[in-house]
């Protein structure tokens, strides 16, 4: 069982991943918004970051806290992985997204499809 920090303005949305990762056997830690810093991510025990990239003040917010997520060397290494229903506002990004090593899911997704991407960064319980 993993920890991972969810990370979306819409309560609903949040509610349904707190779901989804606890039906996967995950412990999920809600946030509606989080400001980019490092410390916020080690606060919470994260093993893995699930990040919206809209916010309701900046469209590219997501963005921002992963540049500064990979730019600390004590979350540098922390999966992160975008989910967005904003296919058009990803596309520009989608190089400099997998250069940090981001994998995005555009919503609605099926639920199958974040367990594997999941599966993927996440290490192997013990």
């Amino acid at each position: 069982m993993a920890v991972v920090l969810v990370v979306n303005e819409d309560r609903d949305v949040l509610d349904m991943y707190g779901a989804i990762l606890e039906q996967m056997g995950h412990r999920p830690v809600l946030k509606a918004n989080i400001e980019p810093k490092p410390e916020t991510v080690i606060a919470s025990g994260a093993a893995a970051l699930l990040l919206d990239l809209e916010a309701e003040s900046d469209p590219i917010a997501g963005l921002h806290v992963i540049e500064a997520l990979r730019a600390d060397p004590s979350t540098k290494q922390v999966p992160i992985i975008l989910c967005t229903a904003a296919p058009e506002d990803v596309r520009p990004l989608s190089e400099h997204l997998e250069d940090l090593d981001v994998p995005v899911l555009i919503e609605p997704f099926h639920i199958e499809k974040l367990r594997d991407v999941l599966g993927q960064v996440l290490p192997p319980a013990p």
